[in-house]
């Protein structure tokens, strides 16, 4: 869905590439392990190409606040064939196979505005690295004016969390991110935070060739980290935070919850659910094999109530939000609300998957060029001058969008665009 994604989420069948991006969701099973995905190397002409993370796309000019991209940029053009190739990278079980796939893109409609124009405050440069020359990997926005990052001394090896400042201009070091003596293949995985404090996920193998899932935390105001989980008896595939307590699900297992402070650890749900932000959780998981199934619950864990969710016959790959759901019909993106009301289809097939199948702060569908927000029915047009863009890689759907501010493969500064920073009326 995890990041060579334009052309691969417009693409009809996007089973394989829309997984590439999901190697932060899950090393030890078919979506989340096609790990491969933050280790693709997207070749393509005009489109997109996209693993969980960073996804890639031939640039046109950058709309921004100051400059916007030009009128003709945002109406409809013919529909270009893309050829897209990507090959899995280091830390896959079988990297090194090379997938070849066409597909054609569907530009966007002529109602797209510059999104420098429509949320200027939405949008900011930043560096691309830190004070260590580590790259930055965006995970979302703590709030309007923050953003959570991941800083790596090595590709997908982590090894601070920081947090940048859009009012100072500046960084600050939240934990340095540990690996534990002994495990090898170790990466660290999904991380979500509260505005309180941080956690995340880790895996990595052991000597018997075990995958092992650990479970660790920081305070966002800065210390070190604490591990406070680690088990070998499943793959974890979403983390949150409640309050005091770290809360994940299981590919198969439930939901469980245990202090960040303490040794209990209570089992929340049945092994049918799956944390999709706290306290929400569905009936569906996110792995490959899931995406036509339908989710026909919406669950509050804190509250213990469940509600139904109607489905139009002839529906696939259904995600609700407690507000908003998306979905595909008759090869069209469809948006609902869980009771079936607010039902409409959108013009674009480029909205046919995205990095998460659930909109984004249960309010906006990103498709690599274009973002759509479900309340206002307003779409902003997003286009970069180089070839290459990305999704933050939070445990939830990410906030954050960003791409190089300048045509280098690895530039020295990112654009971004955080949507926790969009008002609401807007």
């Amino acid at each position: 869905m995890e990041t060579l994604r334009q052309a691969a989420e417009r693409a009809p069948e996007p089973d394989l590439l829309a997984r590439i991006g999901e190697r932060r969701r899950q090393r030890n099973r078919r979506r989340a392990q096609l790990l491969a995905a933050a280790a693709v190397v997207a070749v393509m002409g005009v489109g997109t190409a996209a693993t969980k993370g960073i996804f890639v796309r031939d640039g046109e000019g950058i709309g921004t606040a100051d400059q916007p991209p030009a009128e003709e940029d945002r109406g409809a053009v013919a529909e270009p064939t893309v050829t897209v190739t990507h090959r899995l990278g280091k830390g896959h079980k079988t990297a090194g196979p090379t997938i070849t796939r066409t597909v054609t893109a569907t530009p966007r409609g002529p109602a797209a505005v510059p999104v420098g124009r429509l949320w200027p405050k939405a949008l900011f440069q930043m560096p691309a690295k830190n004070a260590d020359g580590w790259r930055y990997r965006p995970v979302t926005g703590i709030n309007a004016t923050e953003v959570l990052l991941m800083a790596e001394s090595s590709f997908e090896k982590a090894g601070k969390i920081e947090i940048y400042n859009v009012k100072t201009g500046k960084a600050r070091l939240v934990t340095v991110v540990p690996t534990t003596k002994g495990l090898k293949e170790y990466y660290p995985q999904r991380a979500t935070t509260d505005g309180t404090n941080v956690t995340w996920y880790a895996t990595g193998t052991d000597k018997n060739r075990n995958r092992v899932a650990e479970i660790w935390w920081a305070p966002l105001s800065g210390g070190k980290a604490q591990k406070i989980y680690t088990t070998t008896e499943y793959a974890i595939d979403a983390i949150g935070l409640d309050g005091g307590q770290v809360v994940w699900s299981a590919v198969k297992g439930g939901v469980q919850r245990k202090p960040l402070v303490g040794s209990t650890t209570e089992l929340l749900s049945d092994e049918n659910l799956h944390l999709i932000r706290w306290p929400w959780a569905s009936d569906v998981g996110d792995g490959p094999d899931a995406r036509e199934t339908n989710q026909t619950k919406i669950v509050n864990l804190a509250k213990g109530t469940e509600t139904r969710i109607a489905v139009k016959p002839g529906t696939t790959g259904l995600r609700c939000g407690p507000t908003w759901c998306r979905g595909r019909l008759d090869n069209r993106v469809i948006i609902q609300r869980p009771d079936g009301s607010g039902f409409r289809r959108l013009p674009e097939a480029a909205f046919m998957s995205g990095l998460s199948p659930y909109p984004i702060l249960d309010r906006f569908l990103e498709s690599g060029d274009t973002v759509y927000d479900v309340n206002t029915g307003k779409q902003a047009a997003i286009t970069r001058v180089g070839n290459w863009s990305g999704v933050g890689t939070s445990s939830e759907a990410s906030t954050i969008l960003y791409w190089g501010a300048t045509k280098e493969q690895k530039p020295a500064k990112y654009w971004v665009l955080n949507l926790a920073a969009v008002p609401t009326e807007q």
